[in-house]
């Protein structure tokens, strides 16, 4: 069930409506679903047999099924993925974790959210192999951004890529695109991440939070200043992880 915005599509029930849906509406034709993203104008499912499906818009391809066409009203096959795991819809754009590990995206590529080394105004319109990451446990696309964790030394190491206008790939710099995945500086294990728009946080394995990117509140540590580098958020500390400081907490 959806609802909310449906202008393009995105509630899959087979329809448009310029006044949106104020109640959840049933998505055509979905069974057997084990997880859901909404993504700024499109929506995906994991099916339980490792297959996603898409709907919404697709002017920049992110829908996966190698068109760039007009919006999908209905779920959407989305070509040449298999044993997926998770998913993860951004803004105009999509990432889907693999069984092995494996990272794939698909759809806008102009801040190098795709993550493959360069960024396009050509639109990916089929699932393409994040190089260079392997062992991904976990995947978050945000505006034009994404980041996993990955499995290292029996932890779990950030890396970001795409976008950077806020500092929110946490490596120190702003205002310069990361089109690869690009380590973040964290001082303990990540457990899992989430990306907004120019922020981006993470939760540590000891329950801690720490955020970095643009601020004005965002980043919770009680101060409206940008954060290039990971920043603990107040009240979420955690003291030692593994022998390691939390995000510079004590």
């Amino acid at each position: 069930r959806c609802w909310g915005d449906d202008s393009s599509g995105q509630l899959g029930d087979g329809a448009v409506s310029t006044t949106g849906r104020a109640t959840p509406v049933s998505v055509a034709g979905l069974a057997g679903v084990v997880a859901l993203s909404a993504g700024d104008s499109h929506s995906c499912a994991l099916l339980q047999d490792g297959t996603v499906r898409c709907w919404g818009r697709n002017a920049s391809g992110q829908i996966g099924d190698g068109t760039t066409s007009a919006p999908r009203l209905q779920p959407t096959p989305v070509l040449g993925l298999s044993q997926v795991t998770a998913i993860s819809a951004g803004n105009e754009f999509t990432c889907a974790l693999r069984a092995d590990g494996a990272v794939l995206c698909w759809g806008r590529n102009d801040g190098g959210q795709l993550g493959q080394g360069a960024i396009s105004f050509t639109p990916q319109t089929t699932p393409k192999l994040v190089p260079g990451l392997s062992g991904v446990l976990t995947i978050a696309a945000g505006d034009r951004s994404a980041c996993a964790v990955v499995a290292s030394g029996g932890g779990g190491a950030l890396r970001c890529w795409g976008d950077n206008a806020g500092g929110q790939i946490g490596d120190g710099t702003k205002g310069n695109q990361r089109p690869a995945p690009t380590p973040v500086a964290l001082s303990g294990p990540a457990a899992t991440a989430a990306v907004g728009g120019t922020t981006a946080c993470a939760v540590l394995t000891g329950g801690c939070a720490v955020c970095f990117g643009q601020n004005g509140g965002a980043i919770g540590d009680g101060t409206t200043a940008e954060r290039l580098l990971p920043a603990p958020v107040s009240g979420f500390a955690c003291g030692l992880v593994l022998g390691q400081g939390c995000g510079g907490a004590a």
